[in-house]
This record gives structure tokens, sequence and C-alpha cells, in this order.
């Protein structure tokens, strides 16, 4: 519940700026987690999860000329393991550089991974996430765009440690 009080704060606070331009990206891409470890003093460390690609989609609404505001809604059928899948949400800032058909951007914002399956114990469930990273989007005809994306996702508290997500996607983009 912790979670979702800061993702609605965030929400509140970017749903005020001004809309100079929108747009709605669907995209399709590739996640790799980084290494998630069992600490033990007895044993040293244990690697849990192959480090892997896995896939990933979903959509991307962002409003904004120079700065504004995108949210994320995505699926990974494959989250850290191909015995979980994850329901991910963001709220990020962005700021956009306005060089009209090709446009290069950074962004930062909070959301929540929401983790199920079969997986080890203590990894499913709704978790914090923090994520940044950048990309460029291109205009190719009339409203019609691409968008190419790498961000990077931070889960601390995944088995009591922090669990870094780097992703990679392509996306076709709508201008209204």
């Amino acid at each position: 519940m912790k979670n979702f009080r800061w993702v609605l704060l965030f929400l509140l606070v970017f749903a005020g700026l001004p809309v100079h331009a929108s747009d709605l990206t669907l995209f399709g891409g590739v996640q790799r987690p980084g290494k998630l470890t069992l600490r033990s003093a007895a044993s040293g460390t244990t690697s849990l999860f192959d480090s892997r690609s896995f896939g990933t989609f979903g959509l991307r609404v962002s409003t904004g000329n120079v700065v504004g505001s995108e949210h994320t809604l995505a699926y990974s059928p494959n989250f850290i393991s191909s015995e979980n899948s994850a329901f991910i949400y963001n709220s990020n800032f962005i700021v956009h550089a306005p060089l009209g058909l090709v446009r290069p951007y950074a962004t930062a914002g909070l959301g929540t991974v929401y983790i199920r399956g079969d997986g080890f114990a203590g990894i499913t469930g709704g978790k914090f996430a923090v994520n940044y990273g950048g990309g460029v989007k291109f205009t190719l005809a009339g409203p019609v765009g691409a968008q190419i994306d790498a961000r990077g996702y931070t889960l601390p508290s995944v088995l009591n440690e922090s669990l870094t997500v780097l992703e990679v996607s392509v996306g076709i983009a709508f201008t209204f």
C-alpha cells in the first residue's frame, strides 16, 4: 500500500503539466535481469537466477513538448525467470530535445512491478521500482513515428536486496 501512495502522488504532481504534444507508443523489447544473490556466510554468494534475456511488451503515453510526463503499462510473461510473469506500471518525468523529426529524450520515475508465478519464494507480489533511461523518437510519416528506448529498473525489495533489470525496446508511436 505504501508503494501505491508514492505512485499516486507522482501521478498527481505531473497531472497538472501543460499538454503541448501527446503520443501513444506500442512497444516490444527484451529485459535482462542483473544478478540477484542469496547472501550466506557459510557458503559464500550463490546466484539464484540465470541472467538470460526475456521479452516484454506494452504501451507508453507521454505528454509535453519539452518537459512532460510519461506513463508505461507493460507485461513481461517471463520476468526474472521463466516461472514468473510481471505487470509493470511507471509514471515518469520526461525531457525531450525538440529537434524536429528526431527527438532524443531522458526519463526517470517511480512505479510498481507486480510479480506472480511459481518461482522462488519471496519475489512474488507488488514491488516498488525506480526506473531511468532515455531514447529517441522519430517522425516517419504524419502522425506515425518510431521510438527506441533503453532504461534500467531498480527493485530495492527483492529478497532483501536490490534487483536491477535492463530493458531495451522498439515501438511504433502515434502522435496526437
